[in-house]
Formats: C-alpha cells, structure tokens, sequence
C-alpha cells in the first residue's frame, strides 16, 4: 500500500508538470484517473441533482465541482453538465449529464430509438407522404472528457468519446419502465426506485389588453375536458359553459414522444399513453439544420398558429415561451402542460436566457389554472386533492451491478436527491401556484407523501405512499 502510495504521488507531480507545460489537459488526467458516469434523462432533475449534487454530504461526500457546463447554459437549468466529486467506497468520480426527456432517456439507456414521423405541413423538410425521425436526445449527446475544460464545448455522441459505455449508464424518469414506449419485458432496466414526487400543472397562455370574455371564462379544466382537448380543439363553450364563448377555441400545447411530462399527462388525464395526440404552438418551425425538431422562432408577437398534431417539444421550455406569446385578438385559449420549474417561468415571464432569466419584448405572463377545481400545491400532492403528479424513477443499464462504480453512484444519487429534499424543506410549502402565486416544491418527498398509487397512472387514494 505504501509503496501504490508513493507511485500515485508521483504520478500526481509528473502529471501536474506536464498540465502546468500545456502538454496535457486536465480532463484528459481526470479521464485517465476518475470513473465516468453517464447520466442521462428528465429535464424535472436537472435542478434537484445540481442541488444535491454540489451540497456536502449529499452525492458527494464533501460536495461536488461543476467542472464543465458547455455552451449550452450554466447552473441549475443546464442541459449538459459534469460534476465531479468523492462517493463513498468508490473515490473521485465524474458525473457526466445530459438531460434530453424521460422516454428519450429509458430509451437511450436501453440502447434503443424512439422515433417519429412527421408529414409536411407542418415540417417543410418531410416528404408529403411522411418522413420519420429519431427524436432528439435519441442516443444523447454528452460532455467529452477530452474538452471538459475547453470553453463552449459541444456535446458529441458517447461514440465518439474514448473509454466511454456504448449506452448512457443511468437516467431519471418521471414515470417507471412499465408505462414506457421502451418495453420493460424486453428491455428491463435496473430500477434504483423513486427519488420523489414530481408535480405537474396546467397554464392558459399570455394575451395582453383586456382579455376577451372566453379567455377570462377559462378558469378551470377537468379531466373530461382535458381528455378531449388533447384529440382535438374545442370550441370555448365546451369548457366554459357559457354559450357566448362559442366563437374562440381552445387548443393544447405540449410535448413530443420522448417527453416524461407528456406521459405523465395522458396517464393522468386518462388518455393513453400510445394514443395520438393533436397540439398546436405559436411561432414554430422545424428548420434544416435540425429536422424533425420542433423549434420557437424568437417571436412573442404576431403569432401564428401551427398545428403540429402529435408531435410537441423535447423540453417544457418550448411549451413555456409559447405560453408566453402574445395572443390577443386570435380567437384561441391556448393550454399547456408543464413540469413546475418550467411553469413558474411561465408565470414569471422568463424566457429570454438559458432557463428563463427576463422578458423578450412584447411577452408575457402565463396563467396558472386549476384542475378538477384544484390548484397545485405541495399539500395538495400529498393529501390527494391534487391528482395531477408522477413518480420519480432512477433507472440503470439492463442488469447493472449495484456495487459497481454506476451503481454505487446511483445509491448516492437516490440518498442525496433525499437528503437535498430534507434540507431544503421540499413539501412544506404554503399557499398554492394560484390564484394568489406562491412557489410550490419541484420535487417532494415520497415520506411526506399521504396518497399512493397502485401504479403510474389512475387516481391517487388516501394511504402512506409505497
């Protein structure tokens, strides 16, 4: 052991003197030395694994180090990012993340593609009769050790980078394996179990001026509404009772096939997780540069409405800036479904940086609404009043070793998300996301939980969580 001591110890100042001469990098040393695990999945985590993540005690033993964020973002919202830290009986590991969407991440874990076809119109790069293609984030792109300490790095496919798996490692998932497009029969992934309770609310979008009479009726959706919109608009009237309302319509704007959140909602609104679905946006194209790939021009004034049919966004900050489109004078109530950290944006009108920090011009605020008469709120998750919410999974690679490096590191992650929950007071939040604002928990404890479901869908029943 003294004499591996001694060895390490040179190494370490040989290797330190060849980064100080610029004839190696760092992340190529951190490469050669530490574990890479590969992290992939929810969007709903990435700001609940930053916590955990860089708070002593919780993954990390003494708290871990953003080493390399790319170009993406910074923080918390960031799409791509590494961490680097101790964990128990493994030592130093690096944490390499890319977050993509729940289904896109099972799949990708599982080695397989999800894709889908697109027709044109709405997309002017498929052929009329219907072109598919792999939705984005199938397989993920991740952080290259080699560049991590490279400024504005660029995600590149696992294949491409050295010593890495041929499938990402790990993924959070905002629904279990048994409700995925990714069939758990045939490709059984390893379940490290629920991290938490993930939240999920409905929004009406943005329209400045005096909002006309079938706007400010829309104060409530209902499941049955809910399940009907999602086939197809409505005419107000349907949702608002008011026969007056009869000239707008109501549509419904949300996620594509690898989202977590958009099966969450069709479980819960009773719709059906392989039923086709029919959602519009404002102000959206699928450019050529990256095809089959729903995009936000930019614009949060004169809109125009596209209906995308069963297709939506890869990430909840889609549905949120178009929720934050001007929509006045255009004869519709667009809804959206989103996860909560994407919905306060919403309401904040934060959409002009990575994760929401200001207002674009001619934006605005997002209004929460309530569902089955409820707004969302921690107690009413926990209660059961609230029935809009899925279970947070951590998922392995088909039959990965709990005591090897990605194993252990998944134990970490799943006590350190719940520790981090503890000390942050997740669940105890007062008041509700409507009709008087107040911020509500992203994530909250399955021991707070006073309502359970048998599975991932169907309405919750009083009883401790299991």
């Amino acid at each position: 052991m003294q004499n591996s001591n001694r060895n390490n110890m040179k190494i370490n100042k040989f290797t330190s003197a060849l980064i100080a001469l610029g004839i190696v990098s760092a992340a190529s040393v951190a490469q050669a030395s530490n574990p890479v695990v590969y992290l992939t999945g929810s969007t709903a985590a990435r700001s609940i694994i930053y916590a955990a993540a860089t708070t002593s005690g919780q993954i990390f033993t003494s708290g871990g180090t953003v080493i390399s964020t790319g170009s993406n973002n910074t923080g918390s919202g960031a799409n791509t990012i590494v961490y680097e830290g101790n964990i128990s009986g493994v030592g130093t590991v690096d944490l390499d993340c890319s977050f993509t969407g729940s289904e896109a991440g099972i799949a990708a874990v599982a080695g397989q593609t999800l894709n889908q076809t697109l027709s044109n119109p709405p997309d002017s790069n498929a052929s009329g009769s219907g072109t598919s293609y792999s939705l984005p984030g199938v397989p993920p792109s991740f952080l290259n050790p080699a560049n991590w300490t490279t400024s504005n790095a660029s995600p590149v496919p696992l294949s491409s980078i050295s010593g890495a798996p041929a499938n990402p490692d790990l993924t959070m998932a905002d629904t279990s394996q048994a409700v995925s497009q990714t069939s758990k029969t045939t490709y059984p992934l390893t379940d490290y179990g629920i991290v938490g309770i993930v939240p999920f609310t409905l929004m009406k979008g943005y329209v400045s001026g005096i909002p006309d009479t079938a706007w400010s009726d829309v104060n409530n959706i209902t499941t049955a509404e809910i399940n009907q919109l999602l086939a197809g608009p409505l005419t107000a009237n349907f949702v608002t009772g008011v026969l007056g309302d009869n000239g707008d319509s109501i549509a419904v704007c949300g996620r594509n096939l690898g989202s977590g959140t958009r099966v969450n909602a069709l479980l819960n609104f009773q719709y059906g997780i392989n039923t086709a679905v029919d959602q519009f946006a404002y102000n959206v194209s699928y450019p050529s540069g990256t095809p089959g790939v729903l995009t936000f021009n930019g614009s949060y004034t004169s809109p125009t409405l596209t209906e995308v049919f069963n297709d939506g966004f890869d990430s909840g900050s889609g549905v949120q800036k178009v929720l934050n489109v001007d929509g006045a004078n255009q004869g519709v109530v667009l809804i959206g479904y989103l996860g909560i950290s994407d919905a306060a944006h919403a309401h904040n009108d934060d959409n002009t940086g990575p994760g929401g920090t200001g207002a674009a011009s001619g934006s605005g605020a997002a209004t929460y609404l309530p569902f089955n008469g409820v707004y969302e709120s921690d107690s009413g998750v926990i209660n059961g009043s609230y029935s809009y919410w899925g279970q947070e999974h951590l998922l392995g690679s088909v039959g990965q070793s709990s005591t090897g490096t990605p194993g252990k590191t998944a134990a970490a992650i799943v006590s350190g998300i719940a520790a981090q929950l503890t000390s942050s007071g997740a669940g105890t939040k007062t008041g509700a996301v409507g009709p008087t604002y107040t911020a509500q928990s992203i994530l909250i404890p399955k021991a707070s939980m006073q309502a359970t479901r048998g599975n991932d869908g169907g309405f919750p029943t009083q009883g401790i969580f299991h």
